[in-house]
């Protein structure tokens, strides 16, 4: 993190409040509530869990009293009345047991895997300052204003546009308000940094955990992290690394912290509800805490993100199908059902406002995005080949797949009752369903897809369990056809990509036909099917038992979507041994999308007003994009107040002004020209009246005006520019590049 301008006293305070503030006295919750303790890289990662379930009550509370530092007191009484209570000490030990070192280290190593890779996609392209320290992901500044209103107000309003009712899974920023009061870290360093490093470390020891409370053994766990993180997508293209990827678990970690947060805790509900399931029929079923548990992780899940209940939903719905076809009374899946729905209410009223936030049904337009259904299609439009999109849909789901091929097993009795297992594979299929049947302008249902990934993962892993029982040892022969056939998939995958999947499309826009983008898919599938039945064949001859028959052919077709994920990864590798700078970078999109000096000036405003001061402004648009791109947020972002009208994107309102192909994402008109012509006429056409009425009825006390020059620069696009009479009206106060910071006097 030092290499990527974090120093070292926000690396300590923020380690210092995370493990003092929320991972120790969720830890002990933790162990209070299972009533034992357990190991504790597992106690620590579902007591982080629990943590963050009290931490954001807790802290709502502080910050409505205007005592935002009493959220200290949770962890402070936790600690005191654990240490003093004599029936809680026993909670201070663990249960003397160690963790393999194998599960240790994948998860050691699967989270060091998603730093670097977050590093070299996020963090050199995103630096925390230099001669680019503007060039930033759009999305950053919104989240830091998000986490600037969660730290200063409780009403929750759209921070750069006053009087808009926030609509959006906000969990994760009041969780970044408190961590910034606490550790005093700015928090565009927390999100562009430091917020998700705690919750990856933990979410892959939560899957360690599951995968071990499942099974009772630990490798299939290394198995799952492995799979999750490698083999998400199968690419048999050689000319690009994502032609149809878009349910890649990493991707966004950072970008989407709300996608980290929520991950998070569903992976612990799911474990939590694993116990239910597992626990004897009778009073131990019907124990209050475990539901407890479970109520309040669903609900954390619900405001964290949208995406997760529904998906949730739809496992338990698919668990007891199950049950009922079985001829079973309804078990846990019925309450845990319940509990859901309720959760899922709450969150659609109350949270999200029975909005849609420009999500639409409308099948298969997930493709028309991809680098492959660009150079098949063209640019995205409303036009549907249903040919075309059936076909390259075709080929998305089946790269999909190939990396699940062990969840076979799952086919075996005992597993394939599972109620556990149902309720992950309805997650899952949900999660993949919604990826090609909803549609968002800004392609948000791609984040069902990811939410899915890492349950394909587990189920991957289990059936490959299944196909292994525990207390059998495999004959050595076994291994040496596993080996073989693990050796033909990656030769498989790396031929095709050299050969019939080498040569990309003559240009990225319609430059491929179908029968070219699909050429290297169904080449791969033959290949597939000759090499199954080849391993089949040895495996038959050296007379393995059927099990471990199919255990080898679905580990052949899983190295081709391992081999796939390797090679299409090695541009880590390559940036590592490059010896070249990794940090600071531009690359040929980067835009410098704020005004001069934007960073400055908004600091300099909220170190010098109060919190409740409300802040007018001429800047709307993103600088250097024409027409104007309204995702406009760097003076909410950086000074921490409520402006009336900034931009006006990802909001309810601007994504009811049009529909998925109408750029309503950041092209939208904002929907009161009225309010922006009187917010623009007190910077471009200032007089004593306009501006005292302005001001007045609205409550200004700041204006921040971009510009303030006799004659605006041709070559800025996209600005209002104020004029320099408005300092007869206000008073100056701070100048830094183009923006000008004025007091109503």
């Amino acid at each position: 993190m030092s290499y990527y301008g974090v120093g070292e006293r926000a690396q300590l305070a923020f380690a210092a409040y995370s493990l003092g503030c929320v991972t120790l006295p969720g830890t002990l919750i933790w162990r209070a509530l299972q009533g034992r303790s357990g190991y504790l890289p597992l106690d620590a990662a579902f007591g982080t869990a629990a943590g963050f379930a009290v931490e954001l009550p807790v802290y709502m509370l502080a910050r409505q009293a205007d005592l935002p530092f009493a959220v200290l007191a949770w962890p402070i009484l936790t600690v005191v009345a654990f240490a003093a209570v004599p029936r809680l000490r026993r909670f201070w030990r663990g249960n003397g047991e160690r963790m393999p070192l194998g599960a240790s280290w994948s998860a050691a190593l699967g989270t060091s895997f998603i730093l670097i890779s977050g590093a070299l996609t996020v963090f050199r392209w995103n630096p925390l300052s230099g001669r680019n320290y503007g060039a930033m992901h759009v999305d950053f500044p919104f989240q830091f204003a998000l986490v600037g209103e969660f730290k200063h107000d409780v009403p929750l309003n759209t921070p750069w546009v006053s009087g808009v009712e926030l609509v959006y899974h906000w969990y994760v920023y009041a969780h970044g308000a408190a961590a910034s009061w606490i550790s005093g870290v700015e928090p565009q360093v927390l999100i562009m940094r430091l917020l998700p490093v705690p919750m990856i470390a933990v979410f892959l020891l939560a899957v360690i955990g599951l995968v071990h409370r499942i099974t009772g053994r630990w490798w299939p766990g290394n198995v799952a992290i492995l799979l999750m993180l490698v083999a998400a997508v199968t690419v048999p293209s050689g000319w690009s690394a994502k032609p149809m990827d878009a349910i890649v678990f990493i991707d966004n970690l950072w970008v989407s912290p709300t996608q980290t947060f929520a991950a998070f805790f569903a992976i612990v509900a799911i474990y939590v509800l694993c116990g239910i399931f597992q626990a004897p029929e009778g009073a131990e079923r019907r124990r209050p805490v475990p539901w407890i548990v479970l109520a309040v992780l669903i609900g954390a899940m619900a405001g964290a993100k949208a995406t997760f209940v529904p998906m949730l939903i739809c496992g338990l719905l698919l668990a007891l199908f199950f049950r009922l076809v079985q001829r079973k009374r309804p078990g846990p899946e019925l309450p845990a059902l319940l509990i859901s729905l309720g959760w899922l209410a709450f969150a659609q009223l109350i949270l999200y406002g029975s909005g849609s936030q420009g999500t639409e049904v409308n099948p298969l337009q997930t493709v028309k995005y991809s680098v492959l259904g660009r150079a098949v299609m063209g640019t995205q439009n409303a036009l549907n080949d249903w040919g075309t999109l059936a076909a390259l849909t075709g080929i998305s789901l089946g790269a999909c797949l190939l990396g699940w091929a062990s969840m076979a097993g799952l086919l075996r009795r005992g597993w394939r009752t599972d109620p556990i297992v149902h309720v992950m594979l309805g997650f899952a299929v949900a999660g993949l369903g919604a990826l090609y049947i909803l549609a968002h302008p800004g392609m948000s249902q791609t984040y069902f897809g990811r939410s899915a990934t890492p349950y394909l993962g587990i189920l991957a892993a289990l059936g490959l369990a299944a196909l292994l029982p525990a207390g059998k040892r495999a004959p050595g022969r076994f291994f040496a056809v596993a080996a073989l056939g693990a050796a033909g998939g990656a030769a498989v995958l790396l031929v095709i990509r050299a050969t019939v999947g080498e040569k990309g499309p003559v240009e990225p826009l319609a430059g491929f036909t179908v029968e070219q983008a699909t050429r290297p898919y169904l080449v791969l599938l033959a290949a597939i099917a000759g090499l199954v039945a080849l391993v089949v064949v040895v495996a038959l001859l050296v007379k393995l038992g059927r099990a471990q028959v199919l255990a080898v052919a679905t580990i052949a077709v899983t190295a081709i979507a391992v081999t796939s994920g390797v090679v299409t990864n090695r541009n880590v590798w390559d940036a590592l041994t490059s010896g070249k700078s990794q940090r600071d970078l531009v690359s040929d999109t980067s835009v410098i999308a704020m005004p001069r000096g934007a960073i400055k000036a908004g600091r300099w405003l909220r170190d010098h007003s109060h919190p409740r001061d409300l802040v007018a402004t001429n800047s709307h648009c993103r600088q250097g994009y024409s027409p104007c791109d309204s995702r406009d947020f760097w003076l909410a972002a950086f000074s921490e107040r409520q402006v009336v009208l900034e931009g006006w994107s990802y909001t309810e309102p601007a994504f009811s002004t049009g529909g998925l192909w109408d750029r309503t994402l950041y092209r939208s008109t904002f929907w009161d020209p009225a309010l922006l012509q009187r917010n623009d006429e007190v910077f471009t056409d200032p007089t004593a009246e306009r501006v005292k009425d302005f001001t007045a009825q609205h409550r200004v006390r700041w204006l921040v005006a971009v510009g303030s020059v006799p004659v605006p620069d041709p070559d800025r696009k996209g600005e209002v520019w104020a004029s320099p009479e408005l300092a007869q009206f206000a008073t100056e106060r701070y100048r830094a590049g183009d923006v000008t910071v004025y007091e109503v006097r």
